[in-house]
């Protein structure tokens, strides 16, 4: 077991935007859940995978909902009643905490419910990076029960969600959410320990933490912070310069983007899944691909703004991803975005 204290939780919010590959929720969403965190405990208790007992109970929680409006509100709390419902429908307590997928946001949900709860969080989550559709994640392909589902507001509403899968678990979810005006705490995927280490993505915050070190060293050195994160993820420089243009529009929940950067076209649906050059691809999902501006700040693509000098950052993805049932799942999403050849490692195709 280790301890995050401040200084390590504001760095795992700044590395897991980055790696959230333009999703996973925004930081300034983040840094509000962290001085949550702070006003419960001034530590959060984290264990790697391997620690955590086969027969001990864990879920997942995170939070859902429009950034604009949780920006504007601020979160609420809602996790915690959407998790004490959870355990309620289950009849027991947690024994621990983990996260969905890595984002500025929902890497951090998950720390605010263990800390209130007093119970520790998991070093890991579903994914390693962030994804558009709860299908997505290691948890699911390894057919780890997703209900019951549970979702709650600030004003005592709450849903229980007994879904068949997950694409009608995201329909559920998102109606509930809309009548819950736009945001809402949501706990499901109730494990034991066993099921959580055959499909766990372990390390993703002591990563997301070496990130966001990284990045606010060279900040405080004067260094380059890109060359900084290529260091520290064995990652690549894509492309550098400013954002020529953006396109985006909004189909079915999900947002549809292109952008622009140098000679370089990131297209995304929530998060960015292909980089083009010269009409090939040149980072192709799973594998990462990242925004970071050349001064220092990770973004999502809801940041994302024409004229902003920023660096494209690949980063391999995790070998889990690497095999027939992981790339599976991103096929029909690069297919949408008009890719639909063979996966490339971007290591070979860079």
């Amino acid at each position: 077991m280790r301890i995050l204290r401040e200084r390590e939780l504001k760095d795992i919010v700044y590395g897991a935007t980055l790696l959230g590959a333009g999703g996973g929720g925004s930081p300034e969403n983040g840094m509000q859940l962290v001085k949550s965190i702070l006003e419960i405990s001034d530590e959060v208790k984290m264990v790697s995978p391997e620690e955590v007992p086969d027969y001990s109970m864990i879920a997942v929680v995170a939070g859902m909902g429009a950034p604009e409006v949780l920006l504007k509100r601020g979160w609420r709390n809602e996790d915690i009643p959407a998790l004490r419902l959870l355990e309620q429908v289950v009849g027991r307590k947690m024994d621990y905490i983990i996260a969905i997928e890595t984002g500025g946001f929902n890497s951090i949900t998950p720390l605010h419910a263990a800390v209130a709860s007093g119970v520790p969080a998991i070093d890991g989550d579903g994914v390693g990076r962030a994804i558009p559709q709860l299908e997505m994640t290691m948890f699911y392909i390894h057919n780890l029960p997703l209900a019951p589902v549970t979702l709650a507001d600030a004003h005592g509403n709450s849903a229980v969600l007994y879904p068949i899968d997950a694409p009608m678990a995201e329909k559920m979810a998102r109606g509930i959410t809309v009548a819950f005006g736009m945001q809402a705490g949501i706990a499901c995927h109730p494990m034991a320990g066993w099921q959580m280490k055959k499909a766990v993505i372990g390390g993703t915050y002591t990563m997301a933490e070496k990130v966001g070190r990284a990045i606010r060293e060279a900040k405080e050195k004067g260094k380059d912070p890109v060359k900084a994160v290529v260091e520290v993820t064995n990652g690549f420089e894509i492309a550098r310069g400013k954002v020529t243009k953006k396109e985006v529009e909004t189909r079915g929940g999900f947002d549809y983007g292109k952008v622009y950067v140098a000679d370089v076209r990131v297209d995304y649906k929530n998060e960015n899944m292909i980089a083009w050059k010269a009409g090939k691809p040149v980072a192709i999902s799973p594998d990462l691909i990242c925004w970071l501006t050349t001064d220092g700040q990770p973004l999502t693509n809801a940041d994302i703004k024409e004229g902003l000098e920023v660096a494209v950052i690949g980063i391999k993805a995790h070998e889990r991803w690497r095999t027939p049932e992981g790339l599976a799942v991103f096929r029909p999403v690069l297919a949408e975005l008009g890719y639909t050849g063979e996966y490339v490692p971007i290591e070979k195709l860079l």
